[in-house]
């Protein structure tokens, strides 16, 4: 999983930019649907300002639905999941390895990273309008 690489921000930022123009709703899926996936989906669910806890719980269903790990079944895997998968990406979409990703701005800081990929203004409206329900 590249999430770090300049070729995975700048698909990334095509895919988001062409995602602005759609009306939704959207799929968003990569080959097994799990850590880009994951990446993606955090990214919109951070935009969109889903709370620490509603962003694990989305990335590690997939674990669970791919290999049964969940806190339950596996509490070990789990922890391992969430502290080197998913706050790792966390972290990196904070670009601040002091923020706390429990209880961040995640709002302001998915705007900031997709500034940071190449998206306008205009673009993360655009997007906003998209992915966020307003009802």
């Amino acid at each position: 999983m590249a999430y770090r690489s300049d070729a995975f921000s700048e698909e990334l930022a095509d895919g988001l930019k062409w995602l602005s123009r759609q009306e939704g709703p959207c799929l968003v899926h990569f080959v097994e649907g799990k850590d880009r996936t994951g990446f993606v989906c955090m990214v919109i669910e951070a935009l969109a300002g889903a709370s620490y806890d509603e962003m694990v719980d989305d990335y590690v269903l997939t674990y669970d639905n791919y290999y049964a790990v969940n806190l339950k079944s596996d509490p070990e895997k789990y922890r391992i999941l969430k502290e080197m998968n998913f706050d790792a990406m966390l972290r990196y979409l904070t670009g601040d390895d002091d923020a706390d990703i429990q209880n961040a701005d995640y709002p302001a800081y998915a705007k900031a990273y997709l500034k940071k990929i190449g998206l306008t203004d205009t673009e993360i409206a655009a997007l906003e309008d998209v992915v966020v329900r307003k009802d």
